[in-house]
């Protein structure tokens, strides 16, 4: 009889320690009101793991790129020839700032010209402002907007000190243009651009008329993005492409006609 007293006291001592460990090693979190077993917190989400996928940086054509803020700037260089004359070097260079991640404005300019040591030098200046409107997904963006150029642009300057004041029409030829194209970056490392530009001057080559010129261009190219390559420069700007580039377009005149034109340019594009 002891020893069965003793066997029922000993069962009772066990489930009374087996009721303390079991309520001081419970998970935190809200208690129930009748003894209902203790409810596990929510887990925690980071913001950033609910949020669409960021689109970092996108190569765009003539060396730009896309990014939601930021400036942006790109210098190339290469060879342009017109027709069958000889080629001539080719700087171009764009530095954008993106107001928001749908919107950009900026300025552009294109140098054309001869040999140093040739007889006849040429050289031809182009400045541009535009405006683009933008849309990017995870790889791929693309953008429309207006331009406007203009050529010798100390012709304003010039006219002020003759008597004789210049005609700023004839001698800046301003042009108005639609600029749209995109980019899409199939590799990590390698992106693919392609633009167009459709310009329309108010001057032709001759003077101011009503017969004037529509210049029509098309620039595939390809782009190299050089932070996939090292994480070192990635803590110093958003994003570095090098770019490579082939300009094929021609000029339509009812007085000189067609005008064809090619140009190879390579250059360097980064964000700030």
């Amino acid at each position: 009889m002891n020893s069965l007293r003793r066997r029922a006291l000993c069962s009772l001592t066990l489930l009374a320690l087996c009721a303390g460990w079991a309520d001081a090693g419970t998970i935190e979190g809200p208690q129930g009101t009748a003894g209902e077993a203790p409810v596990a917190p929510y887990p925690f989400l980071p913001i950033d793991s609910i949020r669409a996928p960021v689109v970092k940086s996108v190569p765009y054509p003539n060396g730009a790129m896309y990014i939601s803020r930021g400036i942006t700037g790109t210098f190339m260089g290469g060879k342009r020839g017109v027709n069958n004359e000889a080629f001539l070097f080719q700087w171009q260079g764009e530095l954008s700032y993106y107001y928001t991640p749908n919107f950009s404005g900026g300025l552009s300019f294109r140098i054309i010209a001869g040999e140093p040591n040739t007889q006849q030098q040429k050289i031809f200046n182009r400045y541009f402002a535009h405006a683009r409107f933008h849309k990017a997904w995870d790889k791929t963006a693309v953008y429309l907007g207006p331009q406007i150029g203009v050529g010798n642009i100390n012709i304003l300057t010039d006219s002020l000190k003759h008597s004789k004041a210049l005609d700023p029409i004839k001698n800046t030829k301003p042009t108005l243009g639609l600029d749209f194209g995109g980019g899409w970056r199939f590799s990590q490392y390698l992106g693919a651009t392609c633009g167009s530009n459709m310009e329309y001057s108010l001057v032709d080559e001759e003077g101011v008329g009503t017969t004037n010129a529509l210049n029509l261009h098309v620039s595939p190219g390809l782009a190299l993005d050089v932070l996939a390559l090292t994480d070192g420069l990635r803590e110093l700007v958003p994003a570095f492409y090098i770019n490579a580039e082939f300009q094929s377009g021609f000029l339509i005149s009812q007085k000189s006609g067609r005008r064809a034109d090619v140009a190879y340019v390579l250059g360097v594009g980064l964000a700030f």
